[in-house]
């Protein structure tokens, strides 16, 4: 009879007393808040996403030398001159630049100067001046190509940089995910094997009570009561191991998902559990992965990163010719005209310029080869999470299988054990071989669905 795995909430609550001796709440998690919880309360993701948030003001730094700079400046008490005698000179300038990607610089500035002088001597008598200027001129840069200008190449560069770091917290926050599936998977499972640990033990008590009997009666010896003793005992400690091994799982489990490890916490399986199947063949999952993993994007952005990189160093180092122009006005000079070509030419450094553009070169053709190789092991990697679901699969059938059998042996044991013709001990060694069977199906369902977990994560999907 194929049996539905029910999942009930789970017992083996973990008691632990809160700081200061308050009183304590229990938390109950299930699989969907426990991974809601990491993402908001583990401390790795919060100080990725801090350093994150520290590069946005960076990047507006950059981005401000591409935008207009307006600044005024005055100067409206300014006296100067010898002591017996007045010279107000206040002045007022307004400066306004902008550069551009292209590598055009504006520049404008307005000043307008005032000056009056008042001496006692009577020949001299008042001197009243003002003058007004204006100048706007430009640089262009012609040459090296490309013809963009190296604070833009570095703000480029500043961009791609936080494309990364946002694609690199976007695959932490996925292992994250996963991470936190496996361990709460694992603790379920830790604490059945504690169920059937529990049982075992209250068998062999069992027996050791019977065995007590026979010695009293003189049916059994001593050495049977050690023996008898000796499985107590280990029974108890492979109890308290379990226990133990628990709650260690349990307090690593809360410092991922930045609980106090102080709190109680009752792990709540879902209601209902049925392996979900991919409807998906190995090559279209490979598609799949190659199209949407971070690692690949990444890697390209990191490719541009080097195209930049390679630039910004020809750009640098290389020859180049600058255009420069302006207008200028003053009210005594009247307008002036001004055009001029500069041509830089680096004569000698002895081969540092060189070597500079060779080691950019190099790096570039090392990030393709990297995306290469990213791809061929994501291929590699995916074929295998592939292939591990399906003995995944074909082990849930097997363990399935199993547990049918020892559901119809218990059933015969139980008719046997009405009719009187086995006892008690054996018909609860049938009970627990079938406690064996179900907590084998719910390991097996439970590694099933940790493998379907990895395997959507290696397609780059969101887990």
């Amino acid at each position: 009879m194929k049996m539905r795995v029910v999942f009930l909430a789970l017992g083996s609550l973990l008691v632990l007393s809160s700081p200061a001796g308050s009183s304590e709440e229990l938390v109950r998690l299930t699989l969907t808040e426990s991974i809601k919880q990491a993402l908001e309360g583990n401390l790795d993701i919060k100080i990725a996403e801090s350093q994150l948030q520290k590069m946005e003001p960076q990047i507006t730094q950059r981005e401000a030398s591409f935008k207009p700079n307006l600044s005024v400046e005055l100067d409206p008490a300014t006296l100067a001159g010898p002591l017996d005698s007045l010279n107000y000179e206040p002045q007022a300038r307004l400066s306004a630049s902008l550069l551009t990607k292209m590598g055009t610089t504006y520049r404008l500035t307005l000043e307008h100067d005032y000056s009056y002088s008042l001496s006692p001597e009577e020949d001299e008598g008042e001197d009243e001046r003002i003058n007004t200027s204006l100048s706007l001129t430009f640089t262009q840069k012609i040459l090296p190509h490309p013809r963009v200008d190296a604070s833009y190449l570095a703000l480029e560069k500043s961009l791609v940089n936080l494309r990364q770091k946002t694609l690199a917290l976007e695959e932490e926050k996925n292992r994250l995910r996963l991470k936190v599936t496996a361990n709460f998977y694992d603790i379920l499972k830790r604490q059945r094997e504690i169920e059937l640990k529990n049982l075992y033990l209250e068998q062999v008590g069992k027996d050791l009570l019977v065995v007590k009997d026979k010695v009293d009666n003189q049916s059994a010896s001593e050495l049977d009561l050690l023996n008898a003793q000796m499985q107590v005992a280990n029974a108890e400690d492979a109890v308290f191991q379990s226990q133990d091994e628990l709650s260690r799982s349990s307090r690593e489990f809360k410092y991922l998902l930045g609980i106090d490890p102080e709190v109680k916490i009752e792990w709540v399986a879902e209601s209902q559990y049925e392996p979900e199947p991919l409807d998906l063949n190995l090559e279209e999952a490979v598609r799949e992965a190659l199209a949407n993993r971070g690692e690949i994007e990444r890697q390209k952005l990191s490719i541009k990163q080097d195209e930049l990189d390679l630039a910004l160093t020809k750009s640098r180092i290389s020859p180049s010719l600058n255009l420069s122009g302006g207008y200028s006005y003053t009210e005594l000079e009247k307008g002036e005209y001004k055009a001029s070509l500069i041509f830089q030419i680096p004569l000698t450094d002895g081969g540092a310029g060189r070597a500079e553009i060779e080691e950019a070169s190099i790096g570039l053709k090392e990030s393709y080869l990297n995306l290469e190789k990213i791809e061929r092991d994501i291929g590699t990697e995916v074929e295998n999470y592939f292939l591990d679901l399906q003995r995944r699969a074909r082990k849930i059938e097997l363990s399935r299988l199993s547990q049918n059998w020892y559901e119809k042996d218990l059933e015969i044991a139980r008719t046997r054990f009405l009719g009187g013709s086995i006892t008690k001990n054996e018909l609860k060694e049938k009970e627990i071989d079938f406690k064996q069977a179900e907590i084998s199906l719910l390991d097996a369902l439970l590694d099933y669905e940790t493998a379907r977990s990895t395997f959507l994560k290696s397609l780059g999907r969101k887990l």
